[in-house]
């Protein structure tokens, strides 16, 4: 059975695509969780359904899956991914999808909420209140939010992700590129891929199997 952190380094590159993509949306305008219509409104002009994750509590420094959060009488239409996380953690044997909360630095709400981008194929939010931040995912969001990235930004994506986070590089890059619909040919010390519309990309490891180097070409 895969551990927490294996299922992180197979899906967090493909969940930072979708957050920076999301971040080129929204921009700087505010955000409003409306838990009533089950909806978050961005600016004027941004609005999307949302299914609830979790929260943060800065106090305490514990995360809590919002199917766990009894107390906040939560609707029950907002919790069916988190319940679809739990169970499939269940399954799996990921115990940091089924403990109702825990200490952040075991697994924080980015974390979190990148490997459940990855699971279901949608993107997340943060949003930040006095004493924490709560984690929910949009569940209508633009296709182009959640489509693969164009070949010149696999690159950018998959550097400030080594940059960003300790993952095992190959299993990250490998499963990146699996899906964003690039043909991987696996050596034991690279990685070279061809994107369907001719873009190639290969990417060295040394002996440790961190990335050393990265290179391609990008047919426009």
């Amino acid at each position: 059975m895969p551990s927490f952190d294996q299922l992180f380094a197979e899906h967090v590159a493909t969940g930072l695509a979708r957050q920076l993509a999301l971040g080129d949306l929204i921009g700087d305008r505010g955000w409003q969780l409306d838990l009533g219509t089950g909806t978050v409104t961005f600016g004027d002009d941004l609005r999307y359904h949302i299914q609830l994750l979790g929260t943060e509590s800065h106090g305490d420094g514990t995360w809590l899956w919002a199917w766990a959060n009894e107390a906040s009488n939560l609707p029950p239409a907002l919790l069916r991914l988190c319940g679809w996380l739990r169970d499939h953690g269940h399954r799996e044997g990921i115990a940091e999808l089924t403990d109702p909360t825990f200490p952040l630095d075991r697994a924080d709400g980015h974390r979190l909420a990148l490997v459940a981008s990855g699971l279901t194929g949608r993107c997340y939010y943060r949003g930040p209140y006095p004493g924490g931040a709560v984690f929910f995912h949009l569940d209508d969001a633009p296709p182009q939010i959640t489509a693969p990235v164009r070949p010149e930004r696999a690159l950018s994506v998959l550097g400030q992700m080594l940059q960003s986070f300790p993952v095992d590089h190959r299993v990250a890059v490998e499963s990146f590129l699996h899906q964003q619909s690039w043909r991987v040919e696996a050596a034991p010390a690279a990685l070279v891929a061809h994107h369907p519309e001719g873009s190639t990309l290969r990417v060295d490891f040394d002996t440790l199997g961190r990335v050393s180097n990265m290179s391609g070409t990008v047919s426009r």
